[in-house]
């Protein structure tokens, strides 16, 4: 997933964005160069959106983890799981806890599953199906694409008929949780929003105008816990 910055760290990249712009305006004949400048500041801009992410500290979390010789771990407010998959891939049993339902989904996935146990074959193939299934608009594409931009049209009508289908066809059964995790990041990869107010943009952003797809989630050796709840 994207790498965290705030709010005020994005400002330089629009300040160049204007001046890419500002040069644009100035030199019309370079329009390929404009439109190359243009894209790139804006994919600076756009790119990143979260705060709080552990990614940066994580090597640093993994040392400390290895110095303290434990067996097991456990990651409260564990978010995108990437401190619990750190510690899962350093052989220990790991408990992931938050309260977030999509907390749980990556938890289900990439802590709780055993990557060697599971049918990777089985998991290929059904992405492979839900990325060629039809698309169709329903409640998400209404709501998030019409309604409101986080998305283009034609990505949510992706997005509608993928998560109906899982709903359909792969609830209850293992294949549900790296099926939901693979398609919630599809989705991530061509939203268009900025911050961790996920506010939507006036212009569609570079990622959104990208077809969505899933892929194949790797998944970690060992098996562990993942529960939805209060830390408390």
């Amino acid at each position: 997933m994207p790498a965290p910055v705030s709010t005020a760290s994005a400002l330089p990249a629009r300040a160049l964005l204007a001046c890419s712009r500002a040069y644009c305006a100035a030199a019309p004949r370079s329009s390929d160069i404009c439109s190359s400048l243009e894209e790139q500041w804006a994919k600076i801009v756009l790119v990143i959106k979260y705060l709080g992410s552990k990614r940066t500290l994580v090597p640093l979390l993994t040392k400390l983890v290895e110095a303290s010789g434990a067996s097991t771990g456990l990651d409260l407010f564990t978010g995108t799981t990437r401190v619990a998959q750190a510690m899962k891939t350093l052989g220990m049993h790991v408990t992931s806890l938050d309260s977030a339902s999509y907390s749980k989904v990556f938890g289900d996935t990439w802590i709780a599953l055993d990557g060697e146990t599971a049918n990777h074959s089985e998991l290929v193939d059904a992405i492979s199906h839900l990325n060629s299934l039809t698309p169709a608009a329903g409640y998400f594409t209404q709501s998030f694409c019409i309604d409101s931009r986080y998305f283009q049209p034609f990505n949510g009508e992706r997005v509608d008929v993928v998560r109906e289908k899982i709903a359909s066809d792969y609830s209850g059964t293992w294949l549900e949780a790296p099926l939901l995790a693979s398609l919630i990041l599809a989705a991530d990869r061509v939203d268009s929003t900025t911050g961790v107010q996920m506010a939507y943009l006036k212009n569609w952003s570079h990622r959104s105008k990208h077809k969505l797809e899933l892929n194949d989630p790797v998944l970690l050796a060992g098996q562990g816990l993942a529960v939805q709840g209060d830390a408390l």
